[in-house]
């Protein structure tokens, strides 16, 4: 811990305290108030400790180096631009002490989580929704262990964050270069479970380095990259493929589906294939919830009528029957999940497949086309491809 208390209850930053040796001070935890002593020396960074092992639920032992350090230089960043911040800060209503809280306006208190190691995902829920339900928001910054590749773990869709102008972003913390890493726009690339992202690295020792600079550049890069992403057809046919070569029981438990509908993995029509916005946010394989979607929209007659309302009885349905199954993102509202569906709606439009009578009617206008052998469906691939 940074932060303890003295004899008077008056709050200690360790970074302000000296330590002289056979000096006595009486140090307290802020939190189960035990006496705690100060560790400083010319490597590690200074914090205070418990004297033994303590049954201290906020300040166990487990703080890691990486974590004192991360939670100083982002204390260091906001108190340089001035932006109101505490460390530390006990919150009662909650029985939480997140490791920053910030004010970048009187109404709304910022709590900064800075994640180093392991956290149950219930964990992380009761925290993240406890913090919103009582009007704080929330941000959590993740450290060196969670840094983000081009795979997304259970553990890191937790921490994606969504925003209008840079869609999906994820926020890492490099200790070691004092720098602040923002992942924007981050995407599912079709149908594989391969992601794409724009990143933008901050040093946070430059002084022009605030804030405001980094929101604003990264509006500014959110609207400069809003390129449609490819379809990546003759792609996702191939890790279709593949997956029921190596027996991948969801890929497994598909084929044998459409196999008793009379359809096979060369027959399966294009529309499953296409690459939907938001399938970040789902954990179903892909080709599954479209073809079960497609499936129950193809029950009805041509030309009849299908309201949006229906659709969404639909999804809530598939939700419930543990068909559309999404990942556990406690940022991610289910008014941004349900865009998938609005999306397939829409490509299922550009493909003839129904037609739009008003923003939210559609009649079926023809069933989707089969495809023979792989040769035609290679072909047809390959051009909407290009």
């Amino acid at each position: 811990m940074l932060i303890a208390l003295n004899n008077k209850n008056q709050y200690l930053n360790a970074m302000n305290e000296q330590k002289i040796k056979n000096q006595k001070y009486d140090y307290y935890c802020p939190n189960c108030r035990e006496p705690v002593f100060l560790k400083k020396g010319l490597i590690k960074q200074a914090h205070f400790t418990h004297f033994q092992k303590s049954e201290c639920n906020v300040f166990s032992e487990g703080e890691t180096e990486e974590h004192i350090l991360g939670k100083n230089m982002l204390y260091q960043w906001f108190t340089q631009q001035k932006i109101p911040c505490q460390l530390e800060a006990y919150l009662s209503n909650l029985k939480q002490r997140p490791d920053l809280l910030i004010w970048l306006d009187e109404q709304t208190p910022i709590a900064i989580e800075f994640q180093c190691s392991a956290l149950s995902i219930q964990r992380m829920v009761e925290r993240t929704t406890g913090y919103i339900k009582n009007g704080y928001k929330v941000y959590w910054i993740l450290g060196k262990q969670y840094h983000f590749k081009n795979r997304l773990t259970s553990f890191q869709r937790l921490f994606i964050n969504e925003h209008k102008l840079v869609g999906c972003y994820f926020l890492e913390l490099h200790v070691d270069k004092n720098t602040l890493m923002v992942h924007c726009r981050i995407n599912q690339q079709g149908n594989s479970t391969h992601i794409s992202s724009c990143s933008s690295q901050f040093e946070l020792a430059k002084m022009s380095t605030s804030l405001e600079y980094i929101s604003k550049q990264l509006l500014f890069f959110g609207k400069s990259n809003q390129n449609e992403s490819k379809k990546q057809l003759i792609q996702s046919h191939y890790f279709l493929n593949q997956g029921r070569n190596y027996q991948v029981p969801e890929i497994v438990l598909f084929q044998k589906y459409i196999y008793k509908r009379g359809d096979s993995l060369i027959s399966l029509p294009v529309e499953v294939y296409l690459p939907v916005k938001n399938q970040i946010f789902i954990k179903s394989l892909s080709y599954f919830w479209k073809y079960l979607l497609l499936e129950w929209l193809m029950e009805r007659d041509n030309k009849e009528v299908i309201t949006k309302k229906a659709v969404y009885q639909k999804f809530s349905l598939m939700i419930k029957n543990n068909e559309l199954i999404f990942h556990v993102m406690p940022f991610i509202p289910i008014e941004s999940k349900k865009k998938c569906v609005d999306h397939f709606m829409a490509l299922l439009t550009q493909r003839g497949v129904l037609s739009a009578i008003s923003n939210s009617d559609w009649i079926i206008q023809k069933k989707p086309e089969r495809y023979r052998n792989e040769n035609e469906k290679m072909t047809d691939f390959l051009s909407l491809d290009q």
